[in-house]
């Protein structure tokens, strides 16, 4: 584990980002209770996420390694897709160090910050299920080399680790997408959706595999699909799912490029003509 990563100053320990993260705190877990799993919320307390005190990274990082073989890599900004979904496959979960601001508290600007990536990830990263869907969602980047297997990688990253539900015992579904633990506005959104909106994961590929697929309906708040998931193994199932419709996509791009040779045969065939109109003068 790159502990020389995660042992360099994370975040500025000052009296703003101390209250700053109490309130994100306070906010999520309120509205947590009836909607996160009861591992979400035993996660949190084995991390050491308190409301009282900004997270220490370094050991955090460490617990995680040594339960998971996960490792935590910090950056100062939000990484791009090709080295996120990489980091993945390789069990590495990029974390944005900088925490948001007073004036950004509902929606910072440049994309996820600590709280978003921290609270909305790690904890689970202790359920093994979770952890390998996670790792397998990131293999699957290898496989997206069509634009549209592309954007099928994207709408499923958002339906399912940024937006996704998971079945609960009572019936009601838990929450494990990223965005509904850790914003109130996608929180509420979802909570707040009709029974017809939660529909088995098993029905998320074919859905989201359309063309005619509008991908504003998924990026709104009031995505009107949330896919449940009836266990990790399910997850994990949809996740191997989109492995094979992304190697599909692949193949179909193969196979619609044209031969790098195609001219030749028409080319000789045009020869053979000339040959042929030339013979009778030959004789």
């Amino acid at each position: 584990m790159s502990l020389h990563v995660l042992a360099r100053p994370h975040h500025p320990a000052t009296p703003a980002s101390g209250m700053v993260w109490k309130m994100l705190f306070d906010r999520q877990q309120a509205l947590l209770h009836r909607w996160a799993s009861p591992a979400f919320g035993q996660a949190v307390v084995e991390l050491g996420l308190r409301r009282d005190a900004l997270p220490n990274l370094t050991h955090i990082g460490q617990l995680v390694h040594q339960r998971t073989g996960w490792t935590l890599l910090l950056t100062s900004t939000p990484v791009s897709e090709t080295t996120y979904y990489a980091a993945l496959a390789r069990r590495e979960l990029p974390i944005v160090s900088r925490l948001r601001s007073f004036s950004e508290f509902d929606q910072p600007p440049g994309g996820p910050d600590l709280f978003a990536d921290l609270f909305g990830r790690v904890p689970l990263l202790l359920e093994p299920g979770y952890a390998s869907a996670l790792q397998g969602l990131g293999q699957a980047w290898a496989l997206a080399t069509a634009p549209a297997a592309l954007a099928l990688l994207r709408r499923f990253t958002r339906a399912t680790f940024d937006r996704g539900l998971l079945a609960g015992p009572s019936g009601r579904p838990q929450f494990y997408g990223a965005a509904l633990l850790t914003s109130a506005r996608h929180l509420h959104a979802a909570a707040a959706a009709d029974a017809a909106a939660y529909q088995p994961l098993a029905s998320a590929l074919p859905a989201l595999s359309q063309p005619e697929l509008i991908e504003s309906n998924l990026l709104a708040v009031e995505a009107p699909v949330y896919y449940v998931a009836a266990n990790w193994a399910d997850l994990g199932a949809a996740v191997q799912g989109l492995h094979q419709q992304l190697a599909k996509l692949h193949r179909q791009a193969l196979a619609s490029r044209p031969l790098p040779f195609a001219s030749v045969p028409a080319a000789a065939d045009s020869r053979s003509r000339a040959f042929a109109a030339r013979i009778p003068g030959l004789r």
